[in-house]
């Protein structure tokens, strides 16, 4: 799909997350641009001063209102946004519509390098909103990457109620579906979600596999010590972490959690370990995900949990677990499941059935 927009081969990728921020929409689009300039295209990122997950401008970054470097050989230009991770409407609407109308500042340094085709990463859908804007400014080909169906994601997890604002989200969603060139999505049930509305439409299902793992055949053998799980990925209300953490007894069933990462149930997971010292779970400090690798080294499986079924939310930590070939304990329910299922690589429980996750 997208070879057939790079000709002549320009290509811009926005997007509000990129490393240094962790997360699975940050590794994906740096994968991308990655990818396409190991095939020699002229690619290049517009994307926010990084401060996702904790909600503040990391600290190098600071006191900026546009920054310009060099990441993996890629030209990344970053521009201010308001950071929040506030559960408050009004914080995250900032947070996304800042980012959105920062994006015109671009237009200058776009119509510099004059990009053929721009993919977008969506959501939020206000960023959606504004790629699709300036590419048709500039007269280039759109793709956007719907890495989320939104705003039906955010009503199912309960982070958002129908009204006025959910309205206009779906409105905005309907448009970016409608004028796009083309569009990616990174599962099955996204795509058929967009192909419903518009059953023409050009889609492509991305799968952003991971390359093997180098150190893949030093994992431990499970002899006398405990079987040994690892989570290692964003602590928040999607995953539910937490509520794994309070229902099990690793203890009772002869297992440990490791726990790597950042995010808001972080704190809160941490207290709970400091209450129950007993309860065989760890928490660790979060790594660059260039460490990733080396520290599933020394486990005997992942856990990928998502709390409830959301449609079109795949787990980019299955990617993970299959580079790796790590087993996969899955405690939810959708397309993660059946491929798990499907591809026998590890075990499937219901969202919220911590007994039989046990």
């Amino acid at each position: 799909l997208v070879v057939s927009y790079m000709h002549p081969h320009k290509i811009t990728l926005i997007s509000i997350f990129y490393p240094p921020e962790k997360g699975a929409a940050a590794t994906r689009i740096a994968q991308m641009a990655v990818g396409l300039r190991a095939r020699n295209i002229d690619v290049n990122v517009i994307t926010a001063l990084p401060n996702y997950p904790t909600g503040r401008i990391f600290s190098e970054y600071r006191h900026r209102l546009v920054h310009s470097e060099v990441i993996d050989h890629v030209p990344v230009k970053r521009y201010w946004l308001y950071p929040s991770n506030s559960a408050m409407a009004i914080k995250r609407i900032l947070n996304m519509m800042s980012f959105s109308a920062m994006l015109f500042a671009s237009i200058p340094h776009l119509l510099r390098i004059r990009p053929d085709t721009i993919i977008v990463n969506s959501p939020p859908l206000p960023v959606g909103f504004s790629g699709l804007i300036l590419a048709k400014i500039l007269r280039a080909n759109v793709i956007t990457n719907v890495s989320d169906i939104w705003p039906l994601s955010a009503l199912e997890l309960g982070a958002m109620r129908r009204g006025w604002f959910y309205s206009l989200l779906e409105r905005i969603e309907d448009f970016v579906y409608r004028f796009s060139d083309a569009i990616m999505t990174q599962s099955d049930e996204t795509r058929q979600h967009v192909l419903e509305r518009y059953p023409n439409k050009n889609t492509f299902l991305y799968r952003n596999l991971d390359h093997t793992s180098e150190t893949i055949d030093q994992f431990p053998m499970i002899g006398g010590e405990s079987p040994k799980i690892v989570y290692a990925g964003l602590m928040g209300i999607p995953q539910g972490v937490y509520d794994i953490c309070e229902s099990i007894d690793f203890n009772r069933i002869g297992a440990e959690l490791h726990l790597y990462g950042d995010g808001n149930e972080k704190t809160r997971i941490s207290q709970f370990i400091a209450r129950n010292p007993d309860c065989n779970i760890f928490m660790h400090d979060a790594v660059p995900k260039s460490d990733i690798p080396k520290i599933l080294t020394k486990f005997h499986a992942t856990l990928v949990p998502l709390r409830k079924y959301i449609r079109g939310a795949f787990p980019s930590k299955i990617y993970m677990a299959i580079s790796a070939s790590l087993p996969v304990l899955f405690c939810g329910a959708g397309e993660g499941a059946s491929f798990v299922q499907q591809s026998g690589i590890g075990w499937v429980s219901g969202p919220g059935d911590y007994q039989e996750l046990s």
